[in-house]
Formats: C-alpha cells, structure tokens, sequence
C-alpha cells in the first residue's frame, strides 16, 4: 500500500520543491521510503531518485513532469520493486497504490508472450508490463485494488485508473496548463496556488449524506475519479480529459436453483482469502463479532499456518460492545485475540481523524476504525475485514423497512399514502429516526430508500448565501436518483445496486482507506473481489432475504460453528453509542462548538436551524446524534483543514 502524487505542465517549468513536499504529505500512506521522478516533455532528459539524492542540483531543473511514490512495503521488499518504476526501454513509467492480488498468474501469462521480468515478485512490474503490452484492457485482468498512472513519455500521454468499487482513492486537479492527482486531497492542497473555493452542493451532500460523491469533491475545481473508471490525458491538452467506465455490477442472471450455492461460493470467497493472505509481511484480521468477519476468519484459518491474529474493539456501554461476540470467534477458531475498549475520551482524536480525511467526512464509525487499525498495526502490517457482507448480502435493516414501504406503495392510491406512511413513522425504531423521516418521504418510489439515507433537512441547516447558491434539492440528490434509474427492475437488487454505488465507494471505503492509512495498515476486504460481488450478483433472493431473516446464506456457512444464537441475533453495527455519549459526556462540547455566535461554523450554517437541531435532541424530542456529529465534524474541518496551509 502506498500513496501516489504526479504534476505536469504543458511547458511550464514544475516548481520540483513543492512536488517533493506534496509527496511526502503522503508519508503515513508510505512511512517505508519515497521514490521520485521527473522529466523535461520537450528535452527528453529525465531523473529517478530517492530522498538521500535530493539536492540543490535537482531543485534548479526545468522538469515539467514529475512523479513521486511513498511506499509501504508489504510484497516484494526488495528496492527493486521501488516506485517510480519504469518499463526496460524506459518509455513508461508507473505510480500504483494497491494490490494485485493475481500478479502470479498475470505474470505466467505475460512471461508466456516473451516479457522478461526484472523484480522477483513484484505486482508494480507486473501491472507496468500488463499495461504496456494491453493497454487499458489490462484492467479487466486485474484482480485486487487499485489507483495508478501510467506516463507514455514517448506519446505524451497519462493513463488513470482506479480500482471496480472504489477502495483506492484517487484526486485530481485539471487545468488549461497542466494536472496534479494524488492519493488524497491534502497532497493537492499542499500547493499555496490551490485555491480553497467551497462548493455549495457538495457542503449540502455531505450534511445530508455524511458523505461528498465522486467525482466531486468539497473544493470547485478539483475531482475524484470515480471507481472503475480510467482517463486518458494528453500532455499537451491536459483539459482536454477523456474518462470512461470499464466495469459495473452484472445483471441477475436467473441460473438453477438446485445448484448447491453455499459450495460454490465457499470455493470462490476461499480463493478470494487466499490470495489475500500472500504478504511479506505479518498479517491478521478485524474480528467485530459479526456474521461477515467471522466468515473471513473461519476461511483465515484454514490457509494459515498458526493462529491467526485477530483485533476487535468495543463500548462501555454493553448494548453497544459486540466484544462478547468477538471473543466467542477467537475462541472457537483459536485466534491470537486483542481487543480495546473505546470510551468517550477518544473524541480527542477527532482533529487527526478529520485531518486524515481532508474533506468532510460524517461517519461516526471513523473513529473506532481508526483505534482498531492502530491497534492491529502494533502487531501487523495487513489486516483483513468483512466489508461490503450487508451489500453482498442485503444484511442492512433498511432494505426491511424499504421493503415495506415498496409494498405500501404498490397498493395504496396516492391519496392515502401520506396517511399510511405517518402511522408507520409512529411505529419506526427512534434508532430509525421515525418521528423526522415522514417528512423526508416524498411520493415517488426512489424517495423512501433516499430518506433512509438522507437526511433532507442539508439545505435548511445551510447558510442562507450557501443555500441559494446551491438551489434546488437536484444538486443534492441528484446522484442518488441517477444511481437508482440504471439499477436492475427487481427492488431488492435496486436497493443493493444504489448502496454499492453511493454507500458502500463513498462511505464504507473512504473510511477503510483513510482509517487505515493513517495507522499506515493495509486492510483487504475478501467479500470484496470481483469475483465475489459478481457471484453474489446472481444468488436467488431465499439465500439473501426471507421475511426477517437476512444474510442466509452466510449464517448456513456458520451455524456448524455457532448455533442460532450467534447467527440469529439482532445486527448491531460498528457505530459509536453517540446519542449516550453526548447526553452524559459531551453536552458541553456540542454547546461550545456548535452554538458559538463566532465559531468555526459561522457563514457556512445557518445557527438558528442549528440550534433548533440541538435543542430537540436534548430535549428528547428526536434522536439527531448523527446530525450533530457531522456539524462537529464540519466545524473541526474547518479548524483543522480548510483553514490552515501546514499539511
């Protein structure tokens, strides 16, 4: 794993001193050692070197083409596998952030054409040569995660690309004379000349989605490459940047019935475990206690050749704590257990999580995924997780509740449906927001799944300016409802298809990434592959979802293990006990940072509607724990990134 930056101008001499400290503005990506490259595009001269060669000679080049890696080491250890690296004939030269997961056999095959290899086992080589020799078709080989560029110094040509769902990030800053991308928004910032312009919509997104889609980001005039995408960027035309998609999630495909699906996808998720497990490097596993983690350890274990290492995090607060579950997964699988407990003295951490994140970022469980990735990094370079089991597998409650509304809404005539959906608000868990979400639900089918995962009231907590600028709710949900009218016909596979493409590469995986990388641990997701999303795409629906059993299919896999009590009990998350942390612990601080007149937050929100939110939750009018985590996240934000050039 690592981090990645790259600048070039159409002619314009780099200023090469910035482009090495917005490289090692990545150094927890990469904490092992730097690689840099640069070029002259007209001369044809160019230099590769490390830190211990930087020198005033270097600094008085006229390169306009740089490349610069931090690396962290985890196969291959050797520095011939060091970044950047360069084809023989030294035409093409690669940054890459990730894993090829089948490098090995992609490797075979291209030593099988007549490409010699220079490295031992390197999967930066091998994915350099599979690009040379396929182009970007070499993507659809591709087994693992991924954000790289590829410079053609012969053609004058960039190559992007990031990984089918996500998992590797991937920013970008176009310009009439020249581009800058990197593997985080800070390395672009680093850069004085950036400047900062806020864009409305996306400020309104993230306050309703706790998240900025791709390909915007927080800032007008810089991007993100969206997941399974590649572009194409000539030197010489930088804006003119050709992006296109190469994957999306198959269709249902109706196959018999009377196959024996749990064999068949046991040997697929094996495969995908396997070939997680190869590290040069120690390795172990995220244990949370839940059906999808247990189902990675239970594959860990048959591979490894000792116990496997397992790091779990929990509560005080025993609703919120899966710890006693974990530890039943150690014990029956014989792991080498750790386990740490988060209390609310962890908000101290809230400055360097938000700083890691560089853009707003409202997922609460942030931060126990930041403690638990610290934790396993003292012990381990790789670890592996359960994501992406409750998109695979419709695990979440809300496709229940979406369900339901679906159902409602095919037999009710328009005029009762606003009746019918207030009675079911009555009814709807607090932990649900019951008592707002009424509001929220308009009459079109999409609208009932976005109220489960939007709050709608974005643009009334916006600063009037800010809110006329961003107009309309179309600029804020807009992505949403595109996402939703290329989804399959079948609800079920709708609702998975919308969370695989907004949920799960917005939210899930920036925070597996951005946790993880500021521990400098390398997380792999198993459920994850390819191979997997697509296998799963064809499952029938009994194996998915029956009435108010979810996930069957990986509960049959456990249930020799566990019994019914451990695979039939209620889902809790990984979510932090906020509504009982700010009640008892942190009613002072959400006062101090949300309802100063002067602070952080002023002329980005509107403090009336501020304090309105405030005071019914505090009154007990309404669970709005979330909200106020992502107006102290922002105000944070605002302290800690948006205002401040010391990255």
């Amino acid at each position: 794993m690592c981090g990645i930056f790259g600048s070039f101008t159409n002619g314009r001499p780099l200023n090469l001193a910035l482009c090495y400290k917005q490289t090692d503005t990545l150094v927890h990506r990469g904490p092992d050692s730097a690689g840099y490259f640069w070029a002259c595009s007209n001369s044809g001269k160019y230099s590769l070197h490390s830190p211990a060669v930087r020198s005033n000679e270097f600094l008085q080049e006229t390169g306009n083409i740089f490349l610069g890696h931090r690396r962290l080491a985890v196969l291959d250890l050797s520095t011939q596998a060091a970044q950047p690296m360069s084809d023989p004939g030294n035409r093409y030269w690669i940054v890459f952030n990730g894993e090829i997961y089948n490098c090995a056999e992609i490797r075979r095959d291209l030593e099988s054409q007549g490409v010699l290899f220079r490295t031992h086992h390197s999967d930066t080589e091998v994915l350099l040569m599979a690009y040379v020799r396929w182009g970007e078709n070499c993507l659809d080989r591709l087994r693992g995660m991924f954000a790289f560029a590829v410079l053609d110094l012969r053609e004058k040509r960039l190559f992007l690309a990031r990984d089918r769902l996500g998992k590797k990030p991937l920013y970008y800053r176009a310009t009439t004379d020249g581009l800058t991308f990197a593997s985080e928004l800070k390395a672009i910032l680093a850069d004085p000349g950036v400047p900062r312009r806020l864009e409305p919509a996306a400020l309104a997104q993230y306050l309703a989605y706790g998240y900025i889609p791709a390909p915007g980001t927080i800032y007008r005039g810089i991007a993100k490459l969206p997941p399974a995408h590649f572009a194409h960027v000539s030197l010489d035309n930088p804006h003119e940047m050709i992006i296109q998609r190469y994957w999306d999630l198959p269709g249902t495909d109706h196959r018999s019935l009377s196959l024996d699906w749990q064999e068949e996808f046991g040997e697929v998720l094996a495969e995908a475990v396997r070939l997680r497990m190869i590290s040069d490097v120690p390795l172990g596993a995220f244990a949370s206690g839940g059906i999808d983690s247990t189902l990675i350890i239970r594959q860990m274990r048959q591979f490894s050749p000792g116990p496997v290492r397992t790091f779990a995090i929990g509560f005080p607060e025993a609703e919120s704590s899966e710890l006693p579950w974990a530890r039943q997964v150690a014990q029956r699988y014989g792991t080498e257990h750790h386990e740490e407990v988060v209390s609310p003295d962890a908000l101290a951490l809230l400055p360097r999580l938000v700083r890691h994140f560089d853009e707003p970022f409202g997922d609460s469980s942030a931060l126990p995924a930041l403690v638990v990735s610290e934790m396993a990094r003292r012990q381990v370079t790789v670890a592996l997780s359960g994501d992406g089991g409750d998109e695979l597998l419709a695990g979440y409650t809300r496709y229940r509740y979406a369900q339901q509304l679906h159902q409602l809404f095919g037999v009710l005539p328009d005029s009762l449906r606003p009746l019918a959906l207030q009675a079911l608000g009555r009814f709807w868990p607090r932990s649900w927001r019951g008592k707002g979400i009424v509001s929220r639900i308009g009459l079109s089918p999409q609208n009932p799944y976005r109220a489960l995962m939007a709050r709608d009231n974005s643009l009334a907590l916006l600063h009037a300016d800010l809110r006329q600028q961003v107009g309309t709710n179309g600029k804020v949900h807009g992505f949403f409802e595109r996402h939703w009218e290329q989804g399959p016909q079948e609800y079920l596979r709708r609702l998975q298809y919308v969370d695989f493409h907004t949920y799960l590469s917005e939210d899930i995986l920036v925070k597996a990434d951005r946790a993880s990388m500021a521990a400098a641990l390398e997380l792999r997701s198993p459920l994850l592959d390819h191979k997997v999303v697509e296998l799963a795409a064809r499952l029938p629906r009994s194996l998915m979802f029956r009435r108010h059993e979810q996930k069957i299919l990986f509960k049959q896999i456990l249930l020799p293990d566990f019994g019914p009590e451990f695979v039939s009990r209620r889902k809790t998350g990984f979510q932090m006990p906020l509504r009982i942390w700010f009640k008892k612990n942190l009613g002072q601080v959400i006062t101090d940072r949300l309802l100063d007149q002067s602070g952080p937050l002023t002329g980005l929100c509107d403090p009336t509607a501020v304090a309105a939110l405030a005071g019914r939750f505090f009154k007990g009018q309404q669970d709005l724990s979330e909200e106020l985590w992502r107006l102290l996240v922002l105000s944070e934000w605002v302290a800690q990134v948006h205002t401040r050039n010391d990255f």
